[in-house]
């Protein structure tokens, strides 16, 4: 029995880092762009901050203990220089941080990054990121040690790949790295860097799958178990190379083999992948809860869950409906929805601008996909949403734009029409409200939803 609900409630208030540590995290990372916008080194080179890793890809989760840290990686994009040797991006932009009261003694350098410890709650790794020679790179600043080294890295195609799968995934599979993340760190069986854990779970989700067989990912149990089994599936008796699926060439497993006890990995994964298929196919309700626990452990408890879970609101997630929602399916649309796994719909947010009252600036602003920067934006920009899809014509195309967050509640702007497209397949917003946001498209033909798709929008403060 697959137990939506309750893997609902076990990933939101179990799995996931919890809301007000997430704002904390945001909040400092905001304050870190203005410092170095305007630091002595890095002020005239710099150009902006991307998120990267499990931040930007939105698969954090709790630390084992409760005051452990967790950590978050953020690009810090620059214009590159001629003069600077590799090494010297970190090196000056630790002098930065270190010549400043509230980071002297919160930094430390590490070998492709500067580290900016927040005392018992997380850390920030600001990873110098630039364009040369046709594409981008991280540096390495050990390796040699009189100059270090460029590396070819390209961060933002792995969260536009990220976005890919969870698309592929109806939207679940960042919850399914959440959930195999916490096999590995609450049971403690089986080691394996998250970029490696990430990147299996990727390469074992599969649109075509997902068209041939929809109900593979209908629902998150089901997502976790068919990509689970998947991914059993597919690890062979020896070591694979898992290389970056954002084509840089590297080769993850070769960079953390020292730590990865690979036969030990896949014999728990295809461990835990046959008691999950017994859990979910389980009809009886309690003897599917108890399998699940076998996996999850005690945490995993419908009542306890359930009672935590009720607290939540339309304000602070777009899981549950706002007031005066709209749905396609109901009044006053009432159309069906039939997707056909073999019709494809894309929608992607691009910041053009920065709305200032009525006007958009775009001379001098650097445009930028939301996929590529973990679907974050700041306040006050416009972004425009544009629709492709193979659906052939004729078809009609409707919009939806759901907020969330206490700025958009208090302003009266939860919203969550469903409005008709103007015939241009795009629909331009200005980003108003702090929050976790999403705007979705609808392909209707012959009075039926065929295929749909949804951008997530992350808005923080404006900058």
């Amino acid at each position: 029995m697959s137990l939506e609900r309750d893997f609902e409630r076990f990933l939101s208030n179990i799995v996931k880092l919890n809301a007000a540590r997430v704002e904390r995290l945001q909040d400092h990372v905001e304050a870190l762009d203005k410092f170095i916008a305007a630091a002595d080194h890095y002020g005239e080179i710099f150009q902006s901050t991307i998120p990267a890793g499990s931040w930007a890809h939105e698969t954090i989760i709790k630390p084992v203990d409760t005051h452990d840290e967790f950590d978050a990686d953020l690009l810090v994009e620059v214009v590159h220089q001629d003069e600077w040797e590799a090494r010297e991006y970190i090196e000056k932009l630790y002098q930065d941080l270190r010549s400043s009261g509230t980071y002297r003694d919160k930094v430390s350098r590490k070998t492709r990054c500067v580290r900016v410890n927040y005392a018992g709650d997380f850390h920030v790794d600001l990873v110098p990121y630039m364009d040369r020679w046709g594409k981008t790179y991280i540096t390495n600043r050990s390796e040699p040690l009189d100059t270090g080294r460029f590396e070819v890295s390209y961060p933002d195609r792995f969260n536009e790949w990220v976005d890919r799968k969870d698309r592929a995934c109806r939207g679940h599979f960042r919850a399914v790295v959440q959930l195999l993340k916490y096999l590995r760190d609450h049971k403690n069986t089986f080691t394996c860097k998250s970029i490696i854990l990430t990147t299996l779970a990727g390469d074992a989700t599969s649109d075509v799958a997902a068209g041939l067989s929809p109900e593979r990912y209908e629902s998150l149990p089901h997502a976790f178990v068919s990509v689970l089994e998947d991914l059993a599936a597919s690890l062979p008796v020896a070591m694979p190379a898992v290389l970056d699926p954002a084509g840089s060439g590297d080769n993850f497993s070769d960079r953390y083999s020292d730590e990865w006890d690979y036969e030990n990995f896949r014999t728990r994964i295809r461990s835990y992948a046959t008691k999950c298929r017994e859990a979910l196919d389980e009809s009886d309700t309690d003897r599917s809860e108890r399998l699940w626990q076998e996996v999850f452990g005690s945490s995993f408890d419908r009542d306890q869950s359930g009672a935590k879970l009720a607290s939540l609101s339309a304000v602070d997630s777009v899981a549950l409906a706002a007031p005066g929602e709209q749905f396609i399916d109901a009044s006053p649309h009432h159309f069906e929805i039939q997707l056909d796994p073999e019709l494809r719909a894309t929608v992607t947010g691009r910041c053009t601008g920065m709305a200032v009252g009525n006007k958009t600036f775009r001379n001098g602003f650097r445009q930028f996909d939301l996929p590529k920067h973990g679907n974050r934006v700041p306040k006050n920009r416009k972004v425009r949403f544009q629709l492709t899809t193979d659906v052939p014509a004729p078809f009609e195309v409707y919009w939806k734009v759901r907020n969330s967050g206490d700025e958009a509640a208090s302003a009266k702007q939860l919203r969550g029409e469903v409005s008709k497209d103007a015939g241009q397949l795009s629909k331009t917003e200005t980003t108003s409200y702090r929050g976790s946001h999403y705007v979705e498209a609808y392909i209707v033909k012959q009075g039926v939803v065929v295929a749909k798709d949804r951008q997530r929008v992350i808005v923080g403060r404006s900058n």
